[in-house]
């Protein structure tokens, strides 16, 4: 042991010289590491490690800065739109709805515009409520039906499909009276208007085809209606069976005119003319009808009034017609549309003009020869003579001159 520990003794020198001189040599080359981080990195401290790891809730600085990150790139992108809430369409839909079925009343008298539509619905309501109410629920259900069978958007816009169903519901609310034993049945009337309306745009859709060269006027209207009243047959239920008289519409037997009409209400069967176009006997209708057709259009009015002041001259100057017909405008109203037809389709002039006159006229006469020959049947002959005229007046464009088609047709100050 003694001999061990002396040789160690004399070799420690020896080892200790070599590590300085490995020291020395290691400082020569690199002399701002000393040699003991060689042997031994220094540990970092632990709140240095714990963040050079990165973290879950807390995203290393490396990572963030690194070039190949996408985030640090590229901005955020752009919030997503909000989505419109489905009650917002739903509610846009029923207002294209509303409007349509707005403006189908006002196309019974070629009106396109909603204003006019509702002043003449309120006319309705001041002159027969029950009959507006039915007026607007037909207007509802034709340019809804027309909707889900995908006919004309734009017809569909402008009221065109629905001004016939608007008119099949003025009709069932006069004419279904005395169907269901003599008693009036409102749930019948609601149905049957809602089942002719339906029915209007597709026969509407099928004349335009069959009739390609002239407007529709309100032939499906008429064909609906009369299909419903053939079978009915409503003036035999108001018409003495003594009496050979049977051309009495129900409309005027309805109103209870007087026998002995006064001149008052002669004079003023104009307006009551143009408001047996909706099948109501009301002087105040008339007006408010007339109000919107001035508000839509002044010379349009002025066929309106004048094509009905004619039809009634020519009914007090008819042998045989009686004064209480006359007096409830049943004589006006065919013609009031008639020339109004004129006014809308045609460019404005003399030959226009005596054209609006002329079919006036011949609108009365006629109402006149179709009252007396649907009265044996039963029924009313509607707008069928006003059809007929119009439907005439209209192929006379090229065969006489003066008379032009204006190229949009709107009313006499608008038409080039």
């Amino acid at each position: 042991m003694t001999r061990l520990f002396i040789s160690l003794v004399h070799r420690r020198p020896t080892l200790t010289s070599a590590l300085l001189q490995l020291q020395h040599g290691y400082r020569s080359r690199n002399r701002s590491r000393p040699l003991f981080r060689l042997i031994a990195p220094q540990p970092q401290p632990l709140a240095s490690s714990f963040h050079s790891t990165p973290s879950y809730f807390e995203p290393s600085e490396e990572k963030e800065n690194h070039p190949n990150n996408n985030n640090a790139s590229s901005p955020p992108p752009p919030p997503l739109p909000p989505t419109p809430p489905q009650s917002s369409s739903l509610q846009s839909s029923a207002e294209q709805q509303i409007d349509s079925s707005t403006r189908a009343i006002g196309q019974v008298t070629f009106l396109n515009s909603t204003t006019s539509g509702r002043i003449i619905l309120a006319s309705l309501a001041l002159g027969d409520p029950t009959l507006a109410t039915c007026a607007a629920l037909g207007a509802i259900t034709s340019t809804s039906t027309a909707r889900i069978i995908g006919l004309d958007a734009q017809s569909w816009k402008d009221g065109l499909w629905g001004y016939n169903g608007a008119l099949v519901g003025c009709a069932a609310s006069v004419f279904s009276v005395g169907v269901t034993g003599g008693a009036y049945y409102f749930p019948y009337v609601v149905a049957s208007t809602m089942l002719g309306a339906a029915a209007t745009p597709v026969v509407s859709a099928s004349l335009k085809s069959a009739m390609p060269n002239v407007p529709q006027w309100t032939w499906s209207f008429n064909i609906v209606a009369l299909t419903m009243m053939l079978r009915s047959r409503p003036l035999l239920e108001v018409v003495d069976e003594s009496s050979v008289n049977v051309t009495t519409e129900k409309a005027a037997v309805v109103a209870s005119a007087s026998s002995t009409s006064a001149v008052g209400d002669i004079l003023a069967s104009p307006l009551a003319g143009i408001s047996q176009i909706f099948v109501v006997n009301s002087h105040v209708t008339g007006g408010g009808i007339l109000a919107a057709t001035y508000y839509y259009s002044p010379k349009l009015a002025l066929h309106a009034s004048g094509g009905s002041a004619v039809g009634c001259l020519v009914g007090l100057l008819s042998a045989g017609a009686p004064l209480a017909d006359v007096s409830a405008g049943l004589w006006g109203y065919n013609s009031a549309l008639a020339s109004m037809a004129v006014g809308v389709f045609f460019v404005e002039s003399r030959a226009s003009s005596a054209l609006s006159v002329a079919a006036a006229a011949a609108s009365a006469s006629l109402f006149g020869a179709m009252a007396t020959l649907f009265g044996t049947y039963g029924v009313p002959c509607l707008t069928l003579p006003f059809c007929t005229v119009a439907s005439a007046a209209y192929l006379l464009e090229g065969r006489v001159p003066g008379l032009r088609f204006a190229k949009e047709p709107h009313s006499p100050e608008k038409n080039r």
